[in-house]
């Protein structure tokens, strides 16, 4: 049995504090939290010691960049577990995949993939199939339309907030070094601004100055920090949608309930063989079909059919894998 973490309110309210910005200082958030700086720097590093946070990454919106994301879900057949391991080590070493999941459900491995056009996206998943297709039973493609991602306010029970990509923007151009910047920042979001200098050998002024434009220009949407979520006794499931009757109404007004949702952290519109996919943790499989029964209940007049995965191993997380 997993030894479950116990997070006391001020654990939590750190964790929150992080999630919307892990690029907050250790003093910044003993102010906010009511601790002295000392005491963060001992939760911090308990955090790690115990595997609680995953990563601290940074969100970038690569439809900025010119890029779509692609989701993959792939069925496995006649797979030894060193073939699914290699399959996982494909996707996890290519260098236009975001995220990269194992799934309980009707698919066994998600990707998230980056690509400037369908030629480019076909490019790869042939390649993939190319080498893998024989243990390959079913899979299916979706584009993103666009995407909210909401914070992780349920463990200190604050007001969601929300970050959206995916909607048309004018593109924007980088050049070396904003990609070096954000290469490193990507998976390393509370990396210092002096190591930062030293590491890419740019001044401190030329980092915090493109660290700012690039906000600005909301390339960089957001800064978090990637939780081991079993560690914490949280379970992560994706609720994927059919729809009926779907309008520009009643897609607003689903994304407005689920945006208000404390247990929802990510909403995706998706064009394909499903409509919608929304992200939700929850302690146990009773509250979720606990929270999809009261949004089957809201939305039957638009729900046609739906489907549960749950996500035990995220691989992979790179918003700039390039």
């Amino acid at each position: 049995m997993d030894f479950k973490f116990k997070l006391d309110l001020k654990d939590q309210k750190i964790l929150t504090l992080l999630d919307e910005n892990s690029r907050l200082s250790n003093s910044q958030i003993a102010k906010k939290v009511g601790l002295s700086k000392p005491a963060v720097e001992y939760r911090l590093k308990r955090f790690e010691k115990n595997n609680i946070i995953f990563r601290y990454y940074t969100i970038v919106d690569f439809t900025k960049l010119g890029y779509s994301q692609y989701k993959l879900y792939f069925k496995f057949q006649n797979t030894s577990i060193e073939d699914e391991q290699k399959i996982t080590e494909y996707w996890n070493n290519d260098k236009n995949s975001v995220w990269v999941g194992q799934i309980r459900g009707r698919w066994d491995l998600a990707v998230s993939i980056l690509a400037k056009s369908n030629f480019e996206f076909g490019k790869i998943l042939n390649s993939f199939m190319n080498q893998f297709s024989n243990f390959i039973l079913e899979k299916d493609v979706l584009l993103t339309e666009y995407s909210p991602i909401y914070s992780r306010d349920y463990l200190a029970e604050k007001k969601h907030t929300e970050f959206v990509y995916g909607t048309p923007k004018e593109i924007y151009k980088l050049d070396g070094a904003d990609t070096k910047i954000l290469k490193e920042l990507s998976n390393n979001a509370r990396i210092n601004i002096v190591e930062l200098a030293e590491k890419l050998k740019l001044t401190r002024d030329i980092i915090n100055y493109r660290i700012k434009k690039l906000t600005k220009e909301k390339v960089i949407v957001q800064y978090r920090c990637y939780l081991n979520l079993h560690k914490i006794g949280i379970n992560l499931y994706k609720i994927i949608l059919r729809t009926k009757n779907l309008n520009e109404e009643k897609e607003k007004e689903i994304k407005d309930y689920i945006k208000m949702h404390k247990k929802a952290t990510q909403f995706l519109k998706l064009i394909g063989s499903w409509d919608i996919e929304i992200e939700f943790e929850t302690e146990n499989e009773d509250e979720l079909y606990s929270i999809l029964t009261e949004l089957r209940k809201k939305f039957n007049n638009i729900i046609r059919d739906f489907d549960i995965l749950r996500i035990t191993e995220t691989y992979k997380l790179d918003f700039f894998p390039f």
